[in-house]
């Protein structure tokens, strides 16, 4: 079976599954937020502010895309290899979806974020055309991506318990398939992400590329 097979048609059903599982605790996060327990959004805002930190203030796109290429990677990869049981990438595709909608609506309510606001860049800065068209890759490459390895992950978890494979053996076969058709996959998101990063940060409208 190729990689691509293995990948995309033996787990497009667990991949659903995961889709779903991330939409549940997105929709979680509506009633917490609105409500406003602190207790229970700390954590993902605690994330954000850490990668923000790591960004910079005026990150350069080199320094974005391979940041945001690093991360994205090699979280995926723990996801996946977390299958030492299925409920063990079910749950966190749950909390995944969770904080990513914590963050984006605690963006959507404050102006100044309390810090997690995107810097002013310096240098060329996409139009808002491009940024756009940059920001719908990233969620049609990204979001499969994590899926997928999601996918992987649970259908690695229902194989040792049920005693058809060991650990070792069945993260083999995954790791290979990783390195050839997610990894590559993410780093076009990540110049992507890296781009609408930049669209969507403030600075001088001179920074921008004319007819851009």
């Amino acid at each position: 079976m190729s990689p691509f097979s293995f990948v995309f048609v033996q787990h497009f059903g667990p991949a659903c599954g995961a889709a779903l599982l991330f939409l549940a605790g997105a929709l979680l996060a509506f009633p917490v937020v609105k409500h406003g327990s602190p207790r229970l959004t700390w954590l993902p805002l605690i994330l954000f502010r850490m990668v923000r930190r790591m960004l910079g203030t005026r990150p350069g796109m080199t320094h974005l895309w391979s940041l945001i290429f690093g991360f994205n990677g090699t979280v995926m990869l723990l996801y996946m290899a977390s299958g030492v049981h299925p409920g063990i990438p079910a749950a966190i595709s749950i909390l995944t979806g969770y904080n990513i909608a914590v963050i984006l609506l605690v963006a959507a309510k404050a102006e100044d974020l309390d810090g997690l606001a995107v810097s002013p860049v310096s240098g060329w800065k996409p139009g808002k055309w491009v940024a756009g068209i940059c920001g719908l890759a990233v969620l049609l490459l990204e979001l499969p991506c994590f899926w997928y390895s999601i996918a992987m992950g649970i259908r690695l978890g229902q194989a040792i318990v049920a005693g058809q494979t060991s650990y070792v053996e069945g993260i083999t076969v995954r790791l290979h398939a990783y390195v050839l058709l997610i990894l590559p996959t993410l780093l076009v998101s990540a110049v992507c992400e890296a781009i609408a990063i930049r669209g969507m940060s403030g600075g001088p409208a001179e920074d921008r590329t004319p007819g851009v």
